[in-house]
């Protein structure tokens, strides 16, 4: 079998879309397979599907998680594919939501925009000895660590274990933020795969800190926070009005890498 995929980099969290038909029961081991390839540095592996819910292009994750990284590159590849050579503003469809989300492109620069679902709850709990909050966002729960100290891979796994099973999604992570610094280090469990990466950047994690940090500020309005993480900067902007959350983007640039071809 030959296996056509294509290579996207959204702020360092290295996609690989996967363009060849797969049965769904298939994904975790051709995920697991590409991943291994250390040529491709790749952190997650999504796979192309015909839309079913009136978006422009639907991406199925390797663990059916929500991913907002994988959103972003999505959206670039169906605009690279389709030849537009101006900004436009398209639905598409992901694993872990259940409608199309509006995602902006500008083909020639690479910035790419996305509106992101919003957190269903925001709850306080408790990470290595230390409060820390839990941010649900639809198909991934993250959580907010401001911990100084940043505990070994083994207890983060535990952590991450505890979070997925104790809510029931398919996905958790664990966002280590400074807010002095604007700085964050993700880490993401994905439990179909039992895959801890510490990715280089996470666009779903800059959401749920980019809601609990607007929220936290208490006032209404517009709450712009560029989020530094080891792959790159993600830009996210909250609006507030009433004290509740009315809607999150997350953007920036994603880099468009070649297709490749292999014998599977």
């Amino acid at each position: 079998m030959k296996l056509t995929f294509q290579h996207l980099d959204p702020a360092g969290n290295i996609t690989l879309l996967v363009m060849t038909p797969v049965p769904r029961e298939d994904y975790q081991t051709v995920a697991a397979r590409l991943l291994s390839i250390p040529e491709l540095d790749a952190e997650q592996v999504g796979f192309l599907v015909p839309p079913r819910q009136g978006g422009a292009v639907r991406l199925e994750m390797m663990g059916g998680e929500f991913c907002g990284n994988a959103l972003r590159s999505a959206a670039l590849y169906y605009a690279a594919s389709q030849g537009f050579r101006r900004s436009r503003t398209f639905p598409v469809e992901i694993s872990g939501y259940d409608v199309p989300l509006p995602v902006q492109v500008n083909p020639l620069t690479g910035q790419v925009t996305a509106e992101m679902p919003l957190p269903m709850e925001i709850l306080p709990c408790e990470l290595f000895g230390q409060p820390a909050k839990a941010v649900r966002i639809p198909g991934i729960l993250h959580a907010i660590s401001q911990i100084q100290q940043e505990p070994g891979q083994e207890e983060v796994r535990k952590a991450l274990q505890a979070l997925a099973e104790t809510y029931d999604v398919p996905a958790a992570g664990i966002m280590f933020w400074q807010y002095r610094t604007r700085t964050m280090k993700p880490a993401v469990y994905v439990r179909d795969t039992d895959s801890l990466y510490y990715e280089r950047s996470c666009a779903s994690g800059s959401t749920a800190v980019a809601a609990w940090s607007a929220l936290n500020t208490r006032k209404d309005g517009q709450h712009k926070l560029d989020i530094r993480q080891p792959g790159g900067v993600i830009s996210t902007t909250a609006y507030v009005k009433g004290g509740k959350l009315q809607q999150i983007t997350i953007g920036g640039k994603v880099g468009l890498g070649p297709v490749y071809d292999i014998e599977f």
